[in-house]
């Protein structure tokens, strides 16, 4: 039997450096581990340790080192922080670098070169702004504006002055000199960043920033000419067997940078730069979510193009790349040498495990919701994993959790949802006799939606996934079974696990019924909508601008209606709002013809009219009163928890919890976090 997976899991070998495998980890630190010290903490060293454990035979961590981040504004202020003055500090980043060579995988670090204060790539009204140019007084909070208009994000930078030769050579000798500093801790290479045109050097290789008439201008060999003299003075620094890793965007917007550009540099770096990992033309499309992406990982066709070329340097793309088979096909194509992930690293804490065992279906799918990346610019500041309820707690769980029950216990869920299906799962795992008790004929609850929605696809795979573990384990599920507490009670479990969800709240608002969907179904709630939607006239007003009613509007114009989404807020889906995700779903609705929206616009009723249509009444921000009209109403109003349905079986067993929603209104995470907790206990 060959060994699963075998391309993936081939070692690598550059000049003289062994990788393991194929498998990159990039830079990404969940961002809230550490506190108020100056070196990694213990959760950072063990959860890069992890991270080696679990695969990745590159481990990237990031140069945390300018301490006037913490003067900076949003989240960044939250990051970790590195006194690399200290030398008591130093002594910590070698041991961050030998627990990740503890698992013979490679230490890199990232930087973000900054340029001498007041300068950039050409003479601009304003310069870039870094932590360089921070004040010495902390920034005020980041805005998180109720309104699109309102003022946000980065105070503009005072002007700056084109780097010359003199300031080339200063940022050429910095950087030189972080590298000689980490290569003392024991690191092996260097990740710099040069993509997204969000760094000096990225700045050069764009045509977008850099106008240059020089011999730093213009031509691919003209614009890559520092960024990869800066390579080679540490490539020459640090000796040919430290590697060097540049990031890069494959392909930038019209008048950016071309993928034929990206080969051309993949061919100047030879020598010099040792991986190229190919990114997307911005953060937020290489941070995919299901509004930006397929299956099929954006950046395969930039590595395939650049080992087309023939270009001699490693290719390792990032953005999508989780499932294995896929990955080992790609390389067995030769379409890439390696993939680069962070948050496949994150899902599951037994992924490389699974990749070894051959157990690709077993590994757990990425819902691709960038809550890892930070839940908003006010927090909490807490690290999490919408499908990993353990990421952020891997060094607490020994002391709150025993590895092995007491006792075997039978145990009944009520709820086929996703908090449900968890609490089984994790249940069944731990060894205990579990049985699922579901009222309707299928699993998946509210993750019904992601049947429907083709945006939804990353949640679908979850669903999946929860399924076929409930099979695996071996967990017995009664499907169109509800039963009473009393008729539960006959059966002597000695633990019974509330899963009973929440149901649709009807807005308060007049002319809509208590009871939805209506009769004839052209009053309904969200839920409702998916499988349902040919039940919806052609002209539809969705009630409510959340998350949730934002995405049934965008739906529903993806099939052909055409939708109207009244909002009482200054924006759509405010709750969204989080790093590398608002975005990529604001120019998913933007771009469908058929999907508008109003907002501040308070509905005050809905009456029918003589000739059948209904008519909505609202109220705008300045008082005034307007009507539209349309053939259907979609009432979003949030969600109400069936706590007392779940109280109900309290007294059905020797333990009792509750899970998900029916214990607090969340999302997929919380649903996750708390059915892991409710189980993980018994």
């Amino acid at each position: 039997m060959g060994k699963p997976y075998q391309h993936l899991q081939e070692p690598l070998k550059i000049g003289s450096v062994v990788l393991k495998n194929r498998l990159l980890s990039s830079n990404a630190l969940p961002h809230f581990l550490s506190g108020p010290e100056p070196f990694p903490s213990e959760e950072i060293i063990q959860y890069q340790a992890r991270i080696a454990k679990n695969g990745a035979a590159i481990v990237t961590t990031m140069d945390w080192s300018d301490s006037r981040q913490r003067n900076g504004p949003g989240d960044s202020c939250h990051f970790p922080m590195f006194n690399l003055e200290n030398p008591a500090v130093q002594n910590y980043m070698n041991q961050l670098a030998d627990a990740i060579h503890f698992y013979h995988s490679k230490a890199s670090v990232a930087i973000m070169p900054l340029p001498p204060k007041g300068y950039g790539v050409m003479d601009a009204e304003h310069g870039p702004f870094w932590p360089n140019e921070l004040p010495d007084e902390p920034l005020p909070p980041m805005p998180a504006p109720d309104d699109d208009d309102m003022p946000g994000g980065m105070p503009l930078a005072p002007p700056c002055t084109a780097m010359g030769e003199e300031q080339m050579q200063e940022l050429i000798q910095k950087c030189v000199n972080t590298a000689k500093l980490y290569q003392s801790f024991g690191f092996d290479m260097i990740t710099i960043h040069m993509s997204y045109q969000a760094t000096i050097l990225a700045q050069f290789l764009s045509p977008m920033t850099n106008r240059r008439q020089d011999q730093y201008g213009g031509s691919v060999e003209n614009r890559a000419r520092f960024p990869l003299m800066l390579c080679k003075a540490m490539k020459d620094a640090c000796g040919k067997d430290f590697l060097i890793e540049a990031q890069v965007s494959g392909e930038e917007s019209p008048g950016g940078i071309s993928l034929q550009d990206t080969v051309e540099f993949a061919k100047l770096a030879e020598g010099i730069i040792d991986i190229l990992q190919l990114r997307a033309g911005d953060g937020t499309a290489n941070h995919p979510t299901g509004f930006n992406s397929t299956e099929v990982p954006l950046t395969i066709r930039y590595a395939q193009a650049v080992k087309e070329s023939g270009a001699k340097i490693i290719t390792a793309p990032i953005g999508g790349f989780q499932d294995p088979a896929q990955a080992d096909q790609f390389i067995a194509e030769g379409k890439t040498d390696m993939v680069a992930a962070a948050r496949a690293f994150f899902c599951d804490p037994d992924y490389y495990q699974k990749i070894k065992e051959g157990r690709g279906d077993d590994v757990v799918p990425c819902i691709r919701c960038n809550r890892c990346h930070g839940q908003g610019m006010d927090g909490p500041w807490i690290s999490i994993c919408s499908v990993n309820p353990t990421l952020g707690y891997e060094n607490r769980l020994k002391k709150m959790v025993d590895p092995k029950p007491a006792k075997i216990k039978r145990v009944a869920v009520i709820g086929g949802g996703p908090a449900g299906m968890n609490a089984a799962i994790v249940a069944a795992s731990r060894g205990h006799d579990v049985t699922l008790f579901e009222k309707t004929g299928r699993l998946g609850g509210q993750l019904i939606h992601a049947d429907y929605a083709d945006f939804k696809w990353p949640i679908r795979k979850y669903k999946e996934y929860q399924v076929r573990q409930l099979d695996r384990l071996g967990i017995k599920v009664c499907l169109n079974c509800a039963p009473t507490p009393e008729e539960l009670a006959i059966h002597h479990f000695d633990s019974v696990i509330a899963a009973t969800g929440a149901v649709p709240k009807i807005p308060p608002v007049e002319g809509i019924p208590s009871r939805l969907p209506d009769a004839d179904f052209r009053i309904t709630d969200p839920i409702s909508v998916y499988g349902n939607e040919e039940k919806l006239g052609r002209k539809v007003i969705v009630i409510g601008g959340s998350e949730t009613g934002t995405e049934t509007g965008l739906y529903l114009a993806r099939c052909g209606h055409d939708v109207t989404v009244l909002t009482r807020s200054g924006r759509l889906a405010k709750e969204a709002d989080r790093v590398h995700y608002y975005e990529a779903f604001r120019d998913a609705w933007e771009a469908e013809s058929r999907f508008s929206y109003l907002t501040h616009a308070r509905t005050l009723y809905v009456t029918e009219t003589d000739d059948g249509c209904l008519r909505v009444r609202f109220a705008g921000k300045d008082g005034r009163t307007s009507e539209i009209f349309s053939d259907s109403v979609v009432a979003c109003g949030g969600m109400q928890p069936l706590t007392d349905a779940a109280l109900s079986y309290a007294d059905c067993g020797l333990e009792f919890a509750m899970a998900g929603d029916c214990e607090k209104i969340g999302n997929i995470q919380k649903a996750v976090k708390s059915s892991y907790t409710a189980a993980v206990v018994l």
